[in-house]
């Protein structure tokens, strides 16, 4: 009779430690399989001493080596392994062990003894470390690390739905001049020309909505020194940045020159359309802008609305347009992710992702802070009581992003698992007194808690002015 009470879950969690406990010791008792594991240790051996007589040392080397970078390649490689449905293991178990396991089946007097011990000593550490030693409190740490956790296991599976990261497929997009495109183009500047015109407002406004606006003009820029890219020009013109372009793109349509993404302009004129180097200052720009805008009241609005089709009718072609900004800071970087048709579009759906990703976290924190506020027993003041909240909040997101114990039991091989099995295992693994203790070891023992001691600190002195 165990001098212990257990759940349902811990009965579970015994039996197949027995059964591991079973296997191992058989494993160890088994003369066959450890005569011919010996013996092939020593063929393998007598094989490398031969091939080294032989002069074949460097091919052994590179083998090894190689062997080293690849991993395995047999049919058991660690790749291959699939891991089982904790209910799987539970019910093999069963089949083992019909009969209820107890710890006392599976650890002597001494052991069990030294394992409290050990308990004592982490939990003793690791309060005196972070200073939580309410049990509510420590709860809600293990709540709040296994609620990270699990966003950061959904994560991955729920931005590969999304395609985040990757870039485009030019077969799902559309050629520059496709006649869709352009036929809603002219549309839409029909559209805005009959809205707006009268018998005594026939201005450049006109113009501005239907003439090729300059920053798509690229004849001229070899005679500058600049290498538009062909193709690839709108990365190499701040009027097709999708940020940018509502200024510079503005500006350039009002003026009829050319911004590039250096920030140095230049006059482009239409007959023929080229790029001159006639070199104009921002300020000068600037300037002109201001003089275009108090010509006409239409002028601006025109000006706008062309720079808007002008993005619109570009986005969804098979070039697409440039990820914004990155070409003003990083030439190289953003030329390479264009080129490999990662655009504007891509960005956008990958920053969404990362968005939400963030929401999330934050979110967590909410709920935390908001259900850790209903335990308040107004012993001390609500000040102190958030200081302990804000506590378990810095450190269940370092836990959840550092631990090497998380990483190796839950995300080394996440593709195995569905998200059932993912949630499945977390709740487990979290309602597992030895596993929130093998934790609390961890965070003891490295440096996490060296990482957050300035943090934690912080909030002590935050907590001695209350």
């Amino acid at each position: 009779m165990s001098e212990f009470k257990y759940s349902r879950d811990e009965l579970d969690m015994n039996k197949v430690l027995k059964v591991n406990q079973d296997v191992s010791a058989s494993l160890e008792k088994d003369t066959e399989k450890t005569k011919t594991r010996s013996t092939a240790d020593c063929n393998i051996s007598d094989s490398l001493e031969l091939l080294q007589s032989l002069k074949y040392d460097k091919k052994v080397k590179d083998l090894k080596e190689a062997t080293i970078k690849n991993g395995s390649t047999s049919a058991t490689s660690s790749s291959d392994m699939k891991l089982d449905d904790w209910d799987e293991i539970v019910k093999q178990a069963n089949e083992y062990h019909p009969q209820e396991v107890s710890i006392e089946d599976i650890m002597s007097k001494d052991e069990i003894d030294q394992s409290f011990q050990e308990l004592k000593s982490i939990n003793k550490e690791f309060s005196r470390k972070t200073s939580i030693i309410n049990k509510t409190d420590l709860a809600f740490l293990s709540i709040a690390i296994a609620l990270q956790v699990t966003k950061s296991l959904l994560f991955p599976i729920i931005a590969e739905k999304f395609d985040y990261g990757k870039s485009f497929d030019k077969n799902d997009r559309l050629a520059h001049n496709d006649k869709s495109i352009e036929s809603a183009h002219k549309k839409a500047n029909d559209s805005f020309r009959d809205k707006h015109l009268t018998d005594d407002n026939k201005g450049k406004w006109i113009n501005i909505v239907y003439q090729t606006p300059p920053y798509d003009i690229t004849k001229g820029s070899k005679s500058l020194g600049i290498n538009m890219g062909g193709a690839y020009h709108r990365m190499h013109t701040l009027g097709h940045d999708p940020i940018l372009g509502w200024v510079f793109g503005t500006m350039n349509i009002l003026t009829d020159i050319i911004t590039f993404n250096n920030f140095s302009s230049y006059r482009v004129v239409r007959n023929p359309m080229r790029i001159t180097s006639n070199f104009v200052s921002l300020t000068g720009m600037i300037g002109e802008s201001y003089d275009v805008v108090r010509s006409d009241r239409l002028n601006l609005p025109a000006a706008i609305f062309a720079e808007a089709q002008h993005l619109k009718s570009d986005e969804y072609t098979k070039v697409g347009l440039p990820v914004p900004i990155l070409e003003t800071v990083n030439e190289d970087f953003a030329s390479k992710l264009y080129k490999s048709n990662y655009d504007a579009l891509c960005f956008a759906r990958d920053t969404k992702i990362v968005t939400a990703s963030f929401i999330v976290s934050k979110l967590i924190d909410v709920i935390i802070t908001l259900t850790h506020g209903l335990f308040y027993d107004k012993v001390g003041s609500r000040d102190m009581f958030e200081v302990r909240t804000r506590k378990i909040l810095l450190i269940s997101n370092s836990i959840a992003s550092s631990s090497s114990i998380i990483e190796a039991a839950i995300t080394s091989n996440p593709k195995n698992l569905d998200i059932g099995s993912l949630l499945n295992t977390v709740l487990h693994l979290f309602t597992d007194v030895r596993f929130i203790c093998k934790i609390k070891k961890e965070f003891v023992e490295n440096e996490i808690s060296n990482r957050m001691e300035k943090e934690l600190i912080a909030i002590d002195d935050l907590y001695k002015t209350f």
